[in-house]
Formats: structure tokens, sequence, C-alpha cells
């Protein structure tokens, strides 16, 4: 979907971070999503009062990630901090598989990894807390992973808050051109080709089958069609199908985790 306004949207994105936080925390991976989410986050706040942190699990890592955040932190003057996440994912990946190793296929492993990082943020956030500002980690989800429940559960699917998750894979790349064009950023600090950087050489549409491009009329039909889909009595396209079983199958890493009402019963 070609966006209209990018100035209007970015502008407006800038405003809504502004409101909610003082200090913006970011798990920086040298992809699209956090690359754009830091630009965001230092265009509201101030280079000053964001912080990127990359965190490498191995030299694979450190050689295709996290070089490329760091460059991208130093062009726009964020803070940076790099955080090895192996000790900490790989002591999940012991306790889980101690009677069992079978279990920790390589999704397991990966997303011990994806949570070891979230606990590193929040971490990083309590550290930089004090009572007169507010301190959040920022989510760099976007539309057409989150839609398919491409994420994490306690991992990448955390957050305080999403400024990029109404945004197609294509508008966060619509955005981020802009930044290149008014110099911000440079084309060599774009990952364009996405992966969740959960194993080693791992991209998203070998994972998926499909790419982001090819998966956004779906996404789009899907959630204009809503009530109908739910029914289940539309012939779809394979491509849709795959869309919505995922999405069906995937949304409660979206969605407030369930209380039972207990209290009308006491």
């Amino acid at each position: 979907m070609k966006i209209e306004d990018r100035e209007k949207v970015i502008k407006h994105i800038i405003q809504h971070i502004r409101g909610a936080m003082d200090y913006a925390v970011i798990g920086l991976s040298g992809g699209a999503d956090s690359t754009l989410v830091a630009c965001l986050c230092m265009e509201a706040l101030g280079k000053e009062n964001v912080y990127g942190v990359g965190m490498p699990y191995n030299e694979f890592d450190v050689d295709n990630f996290n070089s490329r955040s760091a460059n991208f932190a130093n062009k726009i003057g964020v803070n940076y901090h790099e955080v090895p996440v192996a000790a900490i994912s790989d002591g999940i990946d012991n306790a889980v598989g101690f009677n069992d190793a079978s279990c920790l296929t390589p999704v397991n492993r990966g997303n011990s990894r994806s949570r070891a990082r979230m606990c590193v943020l929040y971490g990083f956030a309590h550290a930089l807390a004090n009572s007169n500002k507010r301190v959040r980690v920022v989510g760099t989800g976007n539309l057409s992973e989150d839609f398919i429940g491409y994420d994490t559960k306690g991992g990448d699917a955390l957050g305080d808050i999403f400024p990029v998750g109404e945004l197609y894979k294509s508008e966060i790349y619509q955005l981020l051109d802009y930044f290149i064009e008014k110099g911000v950023i440079e084309e060599n600090h774009v990952d364009r080709v996405p992966s969740a950087g959960l194993e080693d050489g791992q991209t998203d549409e070998e994972d998926l089958g499909y790419s982001y491009d090819e998966m956004e009329y779906s996404i789009e039909f899907c959630l204009a069609n809503y009530d109908i889909m739910q029914d289940g009595k539309i012939e779809l396209p394979e491509i849709t199908k795959f869309v919505w079983g995922r999405h069906i199958a995937n949304k409660h890493k979206h969605e407030a985790p369930d209380v039972i009402n207990v209290r009308n019963i006491l």
C-alpha cells in the first residue's frame, strides 16, 4: 500500500512517542523495523534519550546484524550498547532440555534467544528508570508479521508501545526511504532481506514460504472481511488460507491474558 503523505504519518507517530515516554529502549537487530523505530524515537525524544541495544548470540550475529546496528546508531547519534545473550539463551535451553534434548528444536532455541533479548531490554529499562523519567521498551513489530504471529510470545511480541505495529512491511520501507532522502540514514543502514535473526542464515521468506509483499493483499482482505472469515464459508486462495490459518493459531500472542472471573461467585 502506498503512503500518500509520509511526513504526516511520521509526525503522527512522533507525537504519540513523545507523549508516552522520556527514554526509549530499543533492541537493534540491524533490520528495517528496529532501524525505523529508532529513527522515529530519535526524532521524538532527541538522540540522547534513545538507547539502542544490540544483542548478538554468536559471531554470525556480530558480523551480519550487530555491525550494521552499531554503524546505524553511530550515524544517528543514539546511545548504543552491545550485550551478548548466548549465556542467557543457552541457560534456558539447557534447563528445558535437561531430561529430553529432543524438545530443543531450532524454533525452540530461536525463541530462547528472543526471550533472552527481551529480558535484557527490560533489565536495561529498569536500570535507567528514576522517579522523574518515563522509560519504555519500544516494540518493533509490524502488521505484516504480527497478523500472522511471526514473533515470539514473551520475546519480540512484548513491549510497552509499538509505533509501527499498524504498518505493513512495504510501508516500513517507504518511511525508511523518507529518512534516507532526508539524509538521516543511508541505504546501507537498511536491511531489505527480512530475518528474525534466530538462526544463522535464516530469512523470513524461507521460513514462511511467501514474501511479505505476497501476503500483504491477503492480510488486507482478512482484516476487511474479518467476520466473514470467521464463518469459514468463503473460498480462499491458498496464500490467504495460509495467512488466516496462521492468524487464528497465533493471535493469542497479541491478546491480553485471560483472567477467569470468580468475583461473581464468591
